[in-house]
């Protein structure tokens, strides 16, 4: 197998194709490659790299035209005739293996969000986490959700099932700390005896 890694800017937002009997999510990055040579000349050129994965891949939203993206997977080349240049020409394919979106600090999902246990995830830049079908929120209290397959959303981007879900736990819990609060066991401070009712010993 041949692997490769790429990073670049898509071209068009990503579209579902069907071919040979499956379904695949289709897009293609560009890369551009610039250098100096020896005479000070700068060079640059540009290729275009088809992508292809699963159908099933929540990602795909996400991948929109502009969008930089680091794709790992295996490659594949073709060489096929160009009817507008008149000439053959090569082309080369990746399965798409591993994606990530390398946004910048305007991601809508940060890399860090905490359950409702307290404990700590890590979400990465493509917005996976460990945690599949649960509600987060991060040090400020914005809350997230992830689906059964662990993709994150902010919670106001979550289908409305999910969004009542996630109210409904809220209500819950404050309800239950609320009960806490109220059967919380008296102060067991020892109750000091007022100084006219204790008994005056002879000096």
């Amino acid at each position: 197998m041949l692997q490769v890694t790429l990073i670049g800017n898509v071209g068009a937002d990503a579209i579902r194709k069907a071919g040979d009997g499956y379904e695949f999510i289709s897009f293609r990055v560009c890369h551009n490659d610039r250098y100096t040579d020896s005479a000070g000349v700068r060079h640059e050129s540009t290729m275009w790299v088809d992508c292809v994965m699963d159908k099933d891949a929540k990602v795909a939203e996400y991948l929109k035209a502009g969008t930089q993206v680091y794709v790992t997977g295996s490659l594949s080349l073709r060489v096929y005739s160009s009817a507008k240049d008149r000439c053959m020409k090569a082309g080369a394919t990746i399965r798409v293996q591993r994606l990530e979106l390398l946004s910048g600090k305007s991601d809508p999902v940060p890399g860090r969000l905490i359950d409702n246990d307290g404990v700590v995830h890590e979400v990465q830049k493509y917005f996976h986490c460990d945690v599949p079908g649960c509600f987060l929120h991060n040090e400020r209290g914005a809350q997230f959700a992830s689906d059964d397959n662990g993709w994150v959303v902010p919670i106001e981007n979550a289908p409305q099932d999910i969004q009542i879900k996630a109210m409904q736990e809220q209500a819950a819990r404050e309800q239950k700390a609320q009960q806490a609060t109220t059967q919380a066991p008296a102060s067991s401070a020892p109750v000091t005896e007022p100084s006219s009712n204790r008994k005056k010993t002879k000096k």
